[in-house]
C-alpha cells in the first residue's frame, strides 16, 4: 500500500514538473516561432495598413480638422462678443476726479466750489466693465467666411481622397515590385543551378578529354554571370520590401511573406476620350480647382459688399467705485450705423479679386491639361505593356525551342558550347522580360485607374 502511494506521489510530481515546463517553454516557441516565420501579407491588407499608418493619411486628417474648425471659427461672427475689463486709476486730473465722482454716485453740492473743481484731491476709481457687441448687418462678410470655409472642408476631403488612391498606388507598385524581384530572384536561382551542372558536366568531359578547357572557361564565366545576376536580384528584393515597409509604416528590414504572384490577368478599359472624360469629372486635384475659381468669387463678392453700410448692436454695463465696495453701477446701449464715405483700397481690392477669378479659371485650364495628358501617358503605358506579354510568352517558348534544338546539336558536336550559353541566356532573359512585363502591365493599370480618380478598391488585382 505504501509503495503504490510512492508511486502516485512520484507520477503527480512529474505531472507536476511538466506542467511547469510547458507553461515556461510554450511562450519561447511562440516567440521563436513567430521570429522564424515571417508575417504573411496580402495586397489588401497591405493597402488597409498603409491607410491607418502612413503619415500622409494623418496629415489629410489633421487638415480636415482644421478646415472644420475654420468653419466654426466663421460662424461664430454671429454671435455676440462679450469682454470684460477692470481698471484701477488713481488721479487728480480734474475731469478724472469730477467724472469718476459722478460714475461713483458721490458727487455731492460742496463738489461744485471753485476749489474742489479747479485743485481736487487724487481719487481711486475702481471700474469693472462688462461689454457686448453683436453685428446686425455686416456687410455680408460672415456669410461670405462661412461659405469660403465650406468650400476649405471639401477641398480638405478632395485632397485626403487623392491622398488615399496616392497611397494605394504606392502600395500597389511596392508590392508587386517586391512580388517581381522575388520571381526574378527565383528565375536567378534556377540559372545559377543550371549554370552549375553545366560546370560540372564539361569538368566531367574535359577529364576524359571529351572537350576542351575552352569550354570549361566559358562555363565558369557562365556562373560567374548567373551569381552576379542572382545577387542584383537579392539587392533589389531587399530594396523594394524596404519601401513596402515605409509605405506601411513599419521597420524597413521587416521580413514579409507576400501573398501574391504575377499572374496572368485581364483588366479592361475604356476608350481614351472616355477615360479623359471620366478623369475630369473623379479626379480630386481637378474639383478642387472649381472650388478654387469658386472661393475666388466669393471674394469677390465679399469685396463689393463692403461698399455697402454696417449695423452693430453694442451694449455696457460698469461698476464704478473708490474702495472695490459701496459703489455704483452703470450702463449704455445702443445701435451703430456705419458707412465709408471715402476708401481709397476700394478698387484696387477689387481689381485683385476679379484678377483671382481669372488667375483660378486659368489654372483650372493648365490643370485639365496635365490631367490629360497624364492618361493619355498612362494609357498608353497600359497598351505597351499588354503587349510586351503576348511578346514575351511567344519569345519564352521559341527560346526554350531553341534550346532544346542547340543542347541536341552540342550533344553531337554539331554546334560550341558558347552557343548552349547564349541560348540558355536567352531563355533567361524571356523569363525575366515575361515577369517585368507583367508587372508594368499590373502599374500601368493601377496608374489608369489613379489618372481617373477610380483607384478606390485594390480587390482587381487579387
Amino acid at each position: 500500500m505504501f509503495i503504490e502511494l510512492g508511486k502516485i506521489g512520484v507520477y503527480l510530481r512529474t505531472l507536476w514538473l511538466s506542467a511547469s515546463l510547458l507553461v515556461i517553454i510554450a511562450p519561447v516557441t511562440a516567440t521563436f516561432s513567430q521570429s522564424i516565420f515571417a508575417p504573411g501579407l496580402n495586397l489588401e491588407t497591405a493597402v488597409e495598413k498603409a491607410l491607418a499608418n502612413n503619415p500622409q493619411t494623418k496629415i489629410s486628417a489633421s487638415r480636415i480638422k482644421i478646415a472644420e474648425s475654420k468653419i466654426k471659427e466663421a460662424k461664430s461672427g454671429r454671435q455676440p462678443f462679450v469682454q470684460f475689463n477692470q481698471s484701477v486709476v488713481r488721479s487728480n486730473n480734474p475731469v478724472f476726479v469730477f467724472g469718476s465722482l459722478l460714475e461713483q454716485g458721490r458727487f455731492s453740492a460742496s463738489n461744485f466750489g471753485l476749489n474742489s473743481l479747479n485743485n481736487p484731491k487724487g481719487l481711486f476709481n475702481f471700474r469693472s466693465l462688462i461689454g457686448a457687441q453683436m453685428h446686425l448687418f455686416d456687410q455680408r462678410q460672415t456669410s461670405a467666411r462661412i461659405e469660403q470655409a465650406v468650400a476649405g472642408r471639401n477641398q480638405a476631403d478632395l485632397l485626403a481622397e487623392s491622398v488615399r488612391q496616392q497611397l494605394r498606388f504606392d502600395v500597389i507598385k511596392s508590392f508587386y515590385g517586391a512580388v517581381l524581384n522575388k520571381e526574378l530572384l527565383r528565375v536567378s536561382d534556377e540559372a545559377v543551378r543550371s549554370a552549375e551542372a553545366n560546370r560540372k558536366k564539361t569538368k566531367d568531359m574535359v577529364d576524359v578529354g571529351m572537350t576542351t578547357d575552352a569550354d570549361f572557361l566559358a562555363a565558369e564565366v557562365e556562373l560567374a554571370n548567373a551569381g552576379q545576376q542572382k545577387l542584383e536580384a537579392e539587392s533589389e528584393l531587399a530594396t523594394t520590401i524596404a519601401s513596402l515597409n515605409l509605405i506601411l509604416g513599419d521597420e524597413p528590414e521587416l521580413k514579409r511573406d507576400l501573398i501574391g504572384d504575377l499572374q496572368e490577368k485581364y483588366f479592361p478599359i475604356d476608350d481614351q476620350d472616355e477615360l479623359i472624360r471620366t478623369a475630369l469629372a473623379n479626379r480630386s486635384d481637378y474639383l478642387i480647382s472649381e472650388l478654387a475659381i469658386k472661393n475666388a468669387q466669393l471674394q469677390s463678392k465679399a469685396t463689393k459688399d463692403l461698399t455697402l453700410p454696417r449695423v452693430d448692436a453694442f451694449g455696457n454695463f460698469g461698476y464704478s467705485s473708490p474702495y472695490i465696495a459701496n459703489g455704483s453701477t452703470d450702463y449704455t446701449v445702443g445701435i451703430s450705423l456705419t458707412y465709408n464715405l471715402f476708401d481709397a483700397g476700394r478698387k484696387a481690392r477689387l481689381e485683385q479679386a476679379t484678377e483671382a477669378e481669372t488667375l483660378a479659371a486659368s489654372e483650372k485650364q493648365v490643370l485639365a491639361n496635365a490631367i490629360s495628358l497624364g492618361v493619355v501617358r498612362a494609357f498608353q503605358s497600359y497598351k505597351t505593356a499588354r503587349a510586351k506579354i503576348q511578346v514575351s510568352i511567344k519569345s519564352i517558348s521559341q527560346a526554350g525551342e531553341a534550346l532544346r534544338i542547340v543542347q541536341d546539336r552540342y550533344k553531337f558536336g554539331l554546334t560550341t558550347f558558347n552557343e548552349v550559353i547564349r541560348s540558355e541566356a536567352a531563355l533567361v532573359r524571356a523569363k525575366h522580360n515575361l515577369l517585368t512585363a507583367r508587372y508594368e502591365y499590373y502599374v500601368s493599370y493601377a496608374s489608369v485607374l489613379l489618372a481617373t480618380g477610380r483607384l478606390t478598391d485594390v480587390r482587381l488585382f487579387d
